[in-house]
């Protein structure tokens, strides 16, 4: 520390507001802690816009890009890396909701954010509510290290009657890390297609190909026999793992999209597929947590050892 002259040449986490565009207004917090840049968006959930890893891109941006914009969810869907999809529908499982939930739309509060012990602590709560409906609280935390991200959600349930809830976390990959030289690792133990076109795919769904001029994107429900999938890039020598619980998501959904110009990946741990939509419950007070950990160049045990998901 006798180095430095503040700690914020190494770790650091400003309060963002962008001016121009579609993006004008959006409120974020831009973190840096060394090899990691992670954007942080407050009036969307807390959702994370972009990672950067050794000053390359990771996550994917649709055409959209971050907006305010009204309209169709394929005109207003901006990727990131991570797009938090429920707590009221996932897909359009549930009717009169919003294409993968309300709840990417909603501004986070009591947002903070802090450096401690060399990592950078960000935090806020997201709340899902309706008079004479839902009092739903999604408590957010991550801690971003050097090379890794945790991310840590409790859903509260504020109300005085059970309710229920849906998670799926759309994490997203793209280009320059997502290329034809990615090599994809997930312990599948029982995949299925989700589309007729996915189905004819199902054999080559780990491989990524060059992009295509048109065609269809591919969706696929994976079992896993643990919660760890690895993505490798050795050609410009970048790993992401990602590892959680199965009992946390027993299905990871992987969206596969080859397209020119909407070239991406998504890895989607999930608490249900679509076609057998299930929400969860909870108690009244109740509280359930939700981890996941994002690791970059095989980084080994960066934070303490994961808690399962536990009710409270």
């Amino acid at each position: 520390m006798k180095k430095l002259g503040n700690i914020k040449q190494i770790v650091s986490a400003y309060d963002v507001v962008f001016l121009n565009g579609a993006e004008s207004g959006k409120n974020c917090i831009l973190v840096h802690t060394g090899e990691l840049e992670v954007l942080f968006n407050k009036d969307n959930a807390l959702d994370i816009s972009w990672v950067k890893y050794k000053g390359r891109n990771i996550s994917f941006l649709s055409k959209n890009g971050i907006n305010s914009v009204s309209g169709t969810f394929a005109e207003k869907f901006e990727g990131g890396f991570l797009y938090t999809c429920g707590m009221d529908n996932v897909s359009s499982c549930v009717e009169n909701k919003p294409i993968h939930g309300s709840l990417h739309y909603r501004q986070a509060s009591e947002v903070y954010h802090r450096e401690e012990n060399g990592t950078i602590v960000v935090g806020g709560k997201v709340r899902q509510t309706a008079l004479f409906g839902s009092d739903l609280v999604l408590n957010r935390e991550y801690t971003v290290s050097e090379n890794g991200i945790r991310i840590s959600d409790i859903v509260i349930n504020e109300g005085y009657t059970a309710d229920k809830y849906v998670l799926l976390y759309h994490i997203n990959f793209g280009y320059p890390f997502l290329d034809e030289d990615l090599k994809a690792e997930m312990p599948i133990i029982k995949s299925e297609g989700l589309t007729e076109y996915a189905r004819s795919r199902k054999n080559s769904q780990l491989l990524i190909t060059p992009p295509a001029d048109g065609g269809e994107e591919e969706v696929f429900y994976n079992y896993l026999a643990d919660g760890c999938v690895k993505l490798k890039n050795e050609k410009i020598g970048v790993t992401c793992e990602m590892r959680y619980g199965t009992d946390d998501f027993p299905v990871t959904l992987q969206w596969k999209s080859m397209i020119s110009g909407d070239y991406a990946l998504g890895i989607e741990p999930s608490v249900t597929r679509f076609d057998d939509f299930q929400m969860r419950s909870l108690p009244p007070r109740g509280k359930r947590l939700y981890r996941i950990d994002i690791l970059f160049d095989e980084a080994g045990e960066i934070f303490p050892q994961k808690d399962k998901a536990v009710s409270v």
